[in-house]
């Protein structure tokens, strides 16, 4: 009995000092969470919850656009060894960066320990998509011959910077591009929705356009809806013929009134006439006035010279504009001579080769005394205005017997030149010409 005592107390020391064997725990992993997903990044985030009983060497993520379950010869993030101590659990996130846009990744945790890696489960996520400006053609602000005014609305500016935004037109392209005529600034707004106006130019009249708004941003152009317009017909001015009136028995006074102005500038209006056509054109006689009008309509007058005495005459108002000639109403009108002075140019009559003796004759006082009378001549280039004289010789007061025949002295000519010259009186304030003629001084 003592022996069997010895052999059970033997055996239950043995048995208690033998070493116990520890059961190895591997880390728990959890699932990664994607958050902050933009075009080329994201952010993943995961845990350990539960560290087990095992050294970790290595733990992070590892991803994939390609392989279902992505391993670590594959993309990873390493966070290397676990060093804290006491801890049960660990969280852990990391910022990725360099994705593509518009991505499907797939994406796990993974631990290292000295069996091998542990990989948590697989989820996927998606980066952003690359989003372009949204931009709206808005309307037609202006539109005339040869330019208009177009409205486009940046919408908002999208992923990128805007590098260039504008408007596109073309009279054949129902769809314009850039590759047609644009109006564009190159510039990134700082505030959505941006209004903003390009203006068109070098239209062709009286045509239909298309255009868009269009903006670049990434090298890529986005565009907006299509609208029309139509460019405006090329407008004359317009203009109306008035009523004459007898200045002399040779001269009267027309006038005339600019009623609109048109697309263009005017470059000069006046009154034409003849006696032998019944519808007169600047080709025939006419008095004109240069320049351009800023008020209308423009009421205007002109005197015409060298008429036939009580002869009749056709006459109509123009007006020239962008090179093109608009007329009135023709009219005709007789001058009237009862009542009005009446005087013709004579001959000349050769004194030396310096001087010339000029005659005129006065047939008719008329119902005014006459103040003064003479002759006018010039050079052929510089007798130009019909109603002034470059030089005269003049009698003051009025004959007492008519008709009368008078001469002026021309001294200090110029030998071999032209000469214009013709007779004159003026009558209650109003000077009187008799009909242009011409001689040349002679060298003999």
């Amino acid at each position: 009995m003592k022996k069997i005592l010895s052999l059970v107390f033997i055996l239950f020391v043995a048995n208690s000092c033998k070493t116990k064997e520890i059961v190895p725990i591997p880390p728990t992993l959890g699932i990664v969470s994607a958050s902050e997903l933009l075009i080329n990044s994201a952010r993943l985030s995961s845990e350990i919850s539960n560290l087990g009983n095992q050294y970790i060497s290595e733990y992070g993520f590892v991803y994939s656009e390609t392989n279902a379950e992505p391993t670590l010869a594959d993309s990873k993030i390493s966070h290397g060894a676990v060093t804290a101590v006491n801890v049960s659990s660990l969280t852990f996130s990391d910022l990725v960066q360099g994705l593509k846009p518009s991505t499907n990744y797939k994406v796990r945790s993974y631990a290292t320990i000295a069996s091998g890696t542990i990989f948590g489960a697989v989820i996927t996520f998606n980066t952003s998509d690359i989003i372009q400006p949204a931009i709206k053609t808005d309307a037609v602000i202006l539109v005339f011959e040869n330019t208009a005014k177009l409205r486009g609305i940046l919408e908002n500016k999208g992923t990128y910077d805007v590098s260039e935004y504008g408007i596109c037109w073309s009279a054949s392209n129902v769809i314009p591009t850039t590759a047609d005529a644009k109006s564009s600034r190159i510039n990134n707004p700082n505030v959505f929705p941006s209004i903003f106006t390009e203006d068109a130019a070098n239209l062709t009249p009286n045509t239909t356009y298309y255009f868009r708004a269009f903006v670049v941003s990434n090298g890529i152009t986005s565009y907006g809806n299509v609208l029309t317009f139509k460019t405006l017909a090329i407008r004359q001015p317009t203009i109306e013929t008035l009523a004459a009136q007898t200045i002399t028995v040779n001269s009267v006074k027309v006038n005339g009134v600019v009623a609109t102005q048109g697309s263009y500038d005017i470059t000069e209006y006046g009154i034409c006439w003849s006696q032998r056509f019944t519808t007169p054109t600047t080709e025939h006689s006419k008095s004109k006035i240069i320049g351009n009008i800023s008020n209308f309509p423009a009421n205007f007058v002109v005197d015409i010279y060298n008429l036939p005495e009580g002869g009749t005459f056709y006459y109509r108002a123009y007006v020239i504009s962008n090179g093109i000639t608009t007329y009135g109403e023709v009219f005709t009108y007789t001058l009237h001579v009862d009542g009005f002075p009446r005087l013709t140019t004579d001959n000349s009559f050769n004194i030396s080769n310096l001087s010339q003796r000029l005659q005129g004759t006065i047939l008719e006082k008329g119902d005014f005394g006459i103040t003064e009378y003479g002759m006018c001549w010039g050079y052929e280039d510089a007798f130009t205005t019909p109603n002034t004289c470059q030089n005269k010789g003049s009698i003051l007061g009025s004959p007492t017997i008519f008709p009368n025949v008078f001469t002026i002295d021309a001294t200090n000519l110029n030998v071999g030149t032209v000469y214009f010259y013709r007779s004159y009186l003026i009558s209650n304030g109003v000077t009187t010409f008799g009909t242009q003629k011409y001689f040349i001084i002679s060298n003999n």
